[in-house]
């Protein structure tokens, strides 16, 4: 599946309670859609204290996905649009 069609459907899934609190969990978004781990944010936004980052490639594009933490689990809080080129080794 591709990344879009998995993010669509993963969006989707996302409960009506989750839906008032957090559009997307980070359980849902590590079991569904394939990414990288990050070592940190880009700007450290969020600060490594209130979140994480994961990176996704999708064809040509990459998309930093931001989670800050909640009581509950980490919850997504931003999508970015990357140069691909920025996360390729030289």
């Amino acid at each position: 599946m591709r990344f879009s069609s998995a993010f669509a459907a993963l969006t989707l899934m996302a409960s009506p309670v989750w839906a008032a609190d957090c559009p997307v969990p980070y359980s849902e978004f590590e079991n569904n859609i394939p990414h990288i781990d990050m070592a940190e944010c880009p700007n450290q936004k969020p600060h490594p204290d209130k979140g994480f980052c994961r990176l996704v490639m999708d064809g040509n594009d990459a998309y930093v996905y931001a989670f800050t933490f909640t009581d509950d689990e980490p919850c997504l809080s931003g999508i970015n649009k990357a140069k691909k080129s920025t996360y390729l080794m030289r």
